[in-house]
């Protein structure tokens, strides 16, 4: 199954609903990311706060990714998963993330709805900031190749 494929049939089942996102609705998500990095490399910054900015941000570039594909997550439950788990078919130079994106947002699920605490090492802190890197780097291409193209690609 292609990718165009697979979105499609997530479009059917509810978990992505059809989009088309201006530049300067995307141009804000790379915003906010970039914004987030900076944060997750802060070392004043608490690890945990650190953490939640590199999540973030890794949750703001695959909202990008997603709506360059003309689409956007459908806010419905699991969308989070849903985008984490996209992850590899959207930006393939960033698949290597996906695993550490998964267990950031299984983490950060157990915390949101369990009141679980997050137990953040520095390994995990150095895993996720460059997980967002890897992303940031890949969607900010495929952003500059998507403005290239203009509003009727």
């Amino acid at each position: 199954m292609t990718l165009h494929e697979h979105l499609a049939n997530l479009a059917k089942t509810g978990d992505l609903a059809a989009h088309e996102a201006s530049a300067a609705e995307l141009q804000q998500h790379l915003d906010n990311a970039r914004d987030q990095l900076a944060d997750a490399r802060n070392a004043s910054v608490s690890m945990l706060g650190r953490f939640q900015a590199a999540y973030g941000a890794s949750h703001a570039l695959l909202t990008v990714a997603i709506k360059l594909r003309g689409y956007r997550p459908s806010g419905a439950r699991g969308h989070r998963q849903t985008l984490f788990g996209l992850a590899g078919q959207l930006l393939p130079g960033a698949a290597a993330a996906q695993p550490v994106l998964a267990d950031a947002n299984n983490k950060r699920n157990k915390a949101e709805y369990d009141g679980a605490p997050i137990q953040v090492t520095g390994a995990l802190l150095q895993s996720m900031i460059a997980a967002a890197a890897s992303l940031d780097e890949e969607v900010r291409h495929a952003f500059k190749a998507h403005a290239k193209k203009g509003p009727a690609a």
